[in-house]
């Protein structure tokens, strides 16, 4: 029976709809569900599954790797389509969206199969090979095409702080490698016929988690914070619908929500920054209209930031704006990296041809701000500034290298609706604050306004549903860490690192 289960189950006709199953199961693994234990079984299977296959030609090898990736971008990345809701134009792109963007990330993974299959094996060096080409994958997939580096496997430990705070000298390409070889690793463990190599293998496994974990927890009990003296940070999650922004005085109502929950008067004693989603003006030129507002409403040591866009000589920006109590305008930073489709159209010649628009309002594009620096406030410290999905491309955070005390950033994660996408998301922010070693101040309309540490943990959060605000100081960390000093170039290292093991294991195989 077990024979006619590992012979025929794997390699029936069926065998393909087998590997778009196994992706789905696999989409559990990830925030918000965070079944980890799943890994530990689909990989594996996975594994085995391409064992079973490996006469197959490259064809159909490639064709493997789509449909698991298919399977595992489809049950992930579903809620996409939800940014489609708010406008009827685009409404019709809905399936589309849904097919269209799995497809293509399913091709990395494709391609990733077509590069293992000459490597497919029952040895321990098939494991460690399959590990690096598939992170490598995952890693290319981050950077070619602006870059979508969501959802990698190594997110499924967001549940565990104690074992993501190795990001720190690591990073999470590396954690991520390091990863798809634990959760392949009992594929070893079954194939082996020699009890003993089975018992030493599992100890081995058991021992690296262990040292892990202790390293995780051990660093969490480190009291290294200090507090900045003086100074609070209010961040407001106003709540408020997408389909809002379309109504008459959207605007107006918008800005005035807004102080109404900040409430400013009450906050006398220390220097205050008021902290506002993105996109609370239509145009950064209307700031005018509500200067006397601003004034009546706040306090010699308040400044706020909120999110704007920017008309500039014909040119549209997607920006963070810092002004004073005055409202005048204190600092602007443009943003840098932007969402394909959802703020600028790729080929944009060819698609105005074709009168299709973005995602969001309107048909312009948005264009790239010219750098990231770092924003002082109070004249004592300053700011990184990010908007929104900016926070997902790990190494790519510090562009400038120039010390700064904290991490703010502003989103509208109204597009989710509400959705796992917006649990996805707040979970790179705590990866990122573990990486940098710096304290994360985030501020989004829908979703989860936070103050997360920079260990990763989460200092105060709002609610996904209602109108909230937070207050919170800010906490340094004085010590820079490993990975936001050598970024990725750690991953490099990893690499070269198992390559070098991976010859040694080829010998002794």
């Amino acid at each position: 029976m077990k024979n006619y289960f590992s012979n025929n189950f794997f390699t029936t006709k069926y065998k393909y709809f087998y590997l778009f199953i196994i992706g789905c199961l696999l989409s559990f693994s990830l925030p918000p569900y965070n079944q980890t234990w799943i890994s530990f079984f689909a990989f594996p299977l996975l594994l085995f599954f391409l064992i079973k296959n490996q006469d197959s030609s490259y064809k159909s090898f490639f064709i493997f790797g789509c449909l698991f990736g298919f399977g595992y971008f489809l049950c992930s990345l579903y809620w996409i389509h939800y940014s489609l809701n708010f406008d009827p134009d685009l409404i019709i792109l809905k399936p589309l969206s849904i097919i269209a963007i799995p497809a293509y990330l399913s091709i990395f993974y494709g391609l990733s199969f077509l590069c293992v299959k000459k490597f497919v094996s029952k040895k321990f060096s098939f494991i460690i090979i399959f590990s690096i080409i598939l992170a490598i994958f995952d890693f290319v997939r981050g950077h070619v095409f602006t870059g979508f580096p969501w959802n990698l496997f190594v997110y499924t430990w967001s549940w565990s702080l104690e074992s993501i705070q190795i990001l720190n000298l690591f990073g999470t390409y590396s954690l991520n490698l390091l990863s798809i070889f634990f959760f392949s690793f009992p594929l070893f463990i079954c194939v082996q016929t020699s009890l003993k190599k089975k018992i030493s293998v599992s100890l081995f496994l058991v021992l690296i988690f262990s040292l892990n974990f202790y390293y995780g927890q051990s660093f969490l009990k480190k009291n290294n914070l200090t507090v900045i003296p003086n100074l609070q940070i209010v961040t407001v999650q106003p709540d408020r619908s997408l389909e809002n922004f379309l109504l008459e005085n959207n605007e107006v109502n918008y800005v005035n929500q807004l102080i109404t929950i900040s409430n400013p008067q009450i906050y006398k004693k220390k220097q205050t920054v008021f902290v506002w989603p993105e996109g609370v003006l239509s145009n950064l030129n209307n700031l005018k209209i509500y200067q006397n507002t601003i004034k009546e409403n706040f306090l010699d040591n308040h400044v706020i930031i909120f999110g704007a866009t920017n008309l500039q000589n014909n040119k549209m920006f997607n920006s963070l704006v810092l002004v004073d109590n005055n409202g005048n305008i204190l600092n602007i930073y443009s943003k840098l990296k932007l969402v394909p489709f959802g703020e600028f159209i790729p080929f944009v010649d060819l698609v105005e041809k074709l009168n299709l628009k973005k995602i969001t309002f309107g048909y312009g594009s948005f264009q790239s701000g010219p750098d990231r620096k770092p924003i002082s406030i109070f004249n004592t410290l300053s700011f990184l500034p990010l908007i929104c999905y900016e926070m997902i491309f790990t190494g790519a955070v510090n562009l400038d290298t120039k010390p700064y005390n904290f991490i703010l950033n502003i989103s509208e994660d109204g597009w989710f609706n509400k959705s796992v996408g917006v649990h996805q998301h707040f979970v790179h922010s705590q990866f990122r604050a573990i990486e940098e070693g710096k304290h994360i101040i985030r501020s989004t309309n829908q979703g989860f306004s936070s103050s997360i540490l920079p260990n990763g943990s989460v200092n105060r959060v709002t609610k996904l549903d209602g109108y909230s605000k937070i207050s919170t100081e800010i906490y340094l960390n004085n010590e820079e860490t490993v990975f936001s000093v050598y970024k990725n170039k750690i991953f490099y290292l990893l690499i070269l690192i198992l390559s070098v093991l991976l010859v040694f294991f080829k010998k002794n195989e």
